[in-house]
């Protein structure tokens, strides 16, 4: 048996419940030390133990504050810890030292995006491809045209009522309450609200946002034109255009060439 079995099914059990956690293992040992290379641990994302162990508590709350600064920002980070400090802060002197890495276990950001039409189809399949999470809302009779998505809405939408957490939200519709839906999605706090639209369109949406007291600040959540300027025409380069945009926003890039960096 894995001397890791029970903390990857833990881990396993963490992933399937979407929820984010971080492992921490010792990949370094000099001196005397209660953890040894290879020990692992799993910590929340408020830096609580939930299963492992890499060593007593002077080493365990370093790994803790990592974990944490781990899973806001996504980076892994190498922690050193000094065993044969005799600073109090660092409690009971081990002896020696060693490097714990701390990797962040994110879970998958979600796009919600409401629409119909080969813009969306191809959007979807390209996002699943990239493990975003997809929650469609469509029509009951297009449901079978998004294989891709983890969950389909085709009732009504009131984006506010959504328990999940939503990062990406896209409007990819002709309805007359679009604007509605967009003040829904901003007042949710949904951090990137792009509309597929024309410019006429995406300018009486911002009017009505701003008409109902949206703050300017909340306005930059709203994106339109969206996409990066790929010059797209087809419906593919359009979808192209969006998720590399929404890449990029994940990623904190440039979006530059990679030649002009």
């Amino acid at each position: 048996m894995s001397k890791h079995k029970i903390l990857f099914k833990e881990a396993l059990k963490l992933e399937n419940n979407e929820k984010p956690y971080a492992i921490a293992t010792i990949i370094r040992v000099e001196g005397s030390s209660s953890g040894k290379v290879g020990d692992k641990e799993i910590f929340d994302e408020k830096g609580q133990r939930i299963m492992g162990y890499i060593g007593g508590g002077c080493i365990e709350n370093r790994a803790s504050d990592a974990a944490i600064e781990t899973l806001i920002d996504g980076i892994p980070q190498v922690v050193e810890i000094d065993l044969d400090s005799d600073t109090i802060a660092m409690g009971i002197p081990c002896g020696g030292n060693m490097s714990v890495i701390v990797e962040p276990q994110m879970i998958d950001s979600v796009i919600l995006i409401r629409g119909e039409g080969r813009i969306v189809e191809v959007f979807c399949s390209m996002a699943k491809l990239l493990n975003f999470k997809l929650i469609v809302h469509t029509s009951k009779s297009n449901e079978e045209l998004y294989p891709d998505a983890d969950k389909i809405i085709t009732e009504g939408l009131k984006v506010e009522d959504i328990d999940e957490k939503i990062n990406y939200f896209i409007l990819a519709t002709h309805h007359g309450n679009d604007d509605k839906i967009a003040l829904g999605a901003i007042r949710k706090g949904i951090p990137y609200v792009g509309v597929i639209a024309s410019q006429k369109k995406a300018n009486l949406i911002k009017e009505y946002l701003l008409d109902n007291n949206v703050s300017e600040s909340e306005i930059k959540n709203l994106h339109s034109p969206i996409g990066l300027d790929l010059n797209a025409i087809t419906p593919e380069q359009i979808a192209l255009s969006i998720i590399s945009e929404i890449v990029m926003l994940e990623n904190r890039a440039t979006g530059k060439q990679m030649k002009d960096k």
